[in-house]
């Protein structure tokens, strides 16, 4: 429950004591604000409440009447210091307005009521998530019910505290919570073929304080409609879940399948992200490890999930990310044989999947152009893009550029150190622990590889030449 006023107050640790106003006592505290100016209006928010010791208090009258219409919810006045006690023409003031006044008295610290006040607004935002979680879970569990929009309209209009229905394409009513939502029906028709005659699309309005809006829900030619005097942030997701449930009602095989590729791209990303357990609680089977991680240039979704069905894939922007055992590049090459090309990575235990994800990203640029359909590390380092670029010149290039690092007059080994970040991806963290040294000492050879060769090691460029040229100096 969001903290009031008279809650606060009650807090017999602070000491509070309403000396006007108590017939407003029962507002809702949205922020404190301490101030000590002669017009803090300017600075204050509706909902606010404000403290202060008072001493540029001007003409109390004015200052009570400007606060009033700000929206401010009541006047925590600190006396001990400026004032005594609480100025009578401001209590005056307040009683006159109807304005809540607060003695808030020396020993209490405004800095430990704004504490207060923020933790229960805290608390308040958990309780929220808590009951959006919850309400989620429980329009989940519709499905399970033998009338599934019924059960839905009639959980998410509670959750609301207000209505939902469920109409089809000429609004006969399929589901409504409560009954009277059927009422309804008429003005939510209206509002559509007002704004909408033509097509079918989310709208949303107010009518009677009420927030009204309607979804189209796929597969069914119907819509959801809900009404709500106070629709949360939260409220959008949880309607829009609702209406992506009802739909998943309505075409059942197609949902479930939509559903289930879903999953198995949540658990995909959880294994390249590192995070095993999540992926591992999904529920899905994951391929069996060793695994690799594929990122697949062409249009060949359809036909991966129906030839490697135990394979993960993500779908991404002009590519494809497959995970999948040890020994399906076989398979996966057949797959793309004049469909796609696509970079592989070594085979790693689940836990690196991570690594082999960077590792076939890192490949990737590679798959521009004509050649083998599968790419892996070691066709790029024996045979692959090094191979290309391994000429007199270029090697006289990077000598060229080793060369300062290499003349450097000093016991510290900066060939190594740049090899061990570049290999590290530029993680100062994983660098200094492979190195066993100190994170200052690393930015001091760091700072003197960038001296010595006269560039920045931030930039792609740099780090893409200086990986070539160690390379090839292996």
């Amino acid at each position: 429950m969001t903290l009031t006023l008279a809650a606060l107050v009650r807090e017999r640790e602070f000491g509070l004591r309403v000396l006007a106003g108590e017939e407003a006592v029962n507002r809702t505290i949205g922020w404190v604000h301490v101030s000590e100016l002669a017009d803090p209006v300017p600075f204050l928010r509706a909902g606010t409440l404000l403290l202060t010791t008072g001493p540029r208090l001007g003409p109390p009258d004015a200052f009570v009447a400007r606060l009033s219409d700000a929206g401010v919810v009541g006047i925590g006045f600190g006396v001990g210091l400026s004032h005594a006690s609480v100025p009578p023409g401001l209590l005056r003031a307040c009683q006159n307005t109807g304005m809540p006044l607060v003695e808030v008295p020396l020993e209490t610290r405004f800095s430990d009521i704004t504490k207060f006040v923020a933790d229960d607004l805290a608390r308040t935002a958990v309780r929220a998530a808590r009951s959006t979680a919850d309400v989620e879970r429980a329009l989940i569990r519709s499905l399970a019910a033998p009338d599934v929009p019924g059960e839905i309209v009639r959980r998410l209009a509670k959750w609301l505290n207000g209505w939902a229905m469920v109409c089809d394409q000429e609004f006969r009513v399929i589901a409504a919570a409560p009954s009277k939502a059927r009422r309804e029906v008429k003005r939510v028709r209206a509002e559509l073929d007002r704004v909408s005659p033509a097509g079918r699309f989310s709208l949303s309005w107010s009518a009677d304080k009420t927030q009204v809006s309607v979804h189209p829900i796929e597969h069914m030619d119907g819509y959801l409609a809900v009404g709500t005097s106070n629709l949360s942030s939260d409220g959008h997701g949880v309607i829009s879940m609702a209406s992506s449930l009802l739909a998943f009602q309505a075409e059942q095989a197609t949902a479930v399948r939509r559903v289930e590729r879903a999953l198995r791209a949540s658990a995909a990303r959880f294994l390249v992200r590192g995070l095993v357990q999540d992926a591992i609680e999904t529920g899905v089977s994951l391929p069996k490890p060793p695994i690799r991680v594929a990122v697949i240039l062409g249009d060949v979704a359809a036909q991966l999930e129906r030839a490697m069905p135990e394979a993960l894939s993500i779908q991404g922007d002009g590519y494809l990310l497959c995970v999948f055992e040890r020994y399906g590049v076989r398979q996966l090459a057949e797959v793309l044989e004049g469909r796609g090309r696509a970079a592989v990575s070594d085979a790693v235990a689940w836990e690196k999947a991570s690594d082999a994800f960077t590792q076939a990203l890192n490949m990737s640029g590679a798959l521009a152009g004509a050649g083998p359909v599968i790419i892996t590390n070691a066709e790029l380092l024996d045979t692959g893009l090094l191979s290309r670029v391994d000429t007199p010149e270029v090697r006289a290039y990077s000598e060229a550029l080793l060369a300062p690092l290499r003349g450097h007059e000093s016991s510290l080994d900066l060939v190594g150190t740049l090899r061990t970040f570049l290999a590290c991806d530029g993680n100062w963290n994983e660098t200094s622990a492979r190195l066993e040294i100190h994170r200052h000492t690393l930015r001091y050879r760091l700072h003197k590889i960038e001296e010595l060769l006269g560039r920045s090691l931030d930039t792609v460029s740099t780090r893409a030449e200086l990986w070539v040229a160690l390379h090839l100096d292996n």
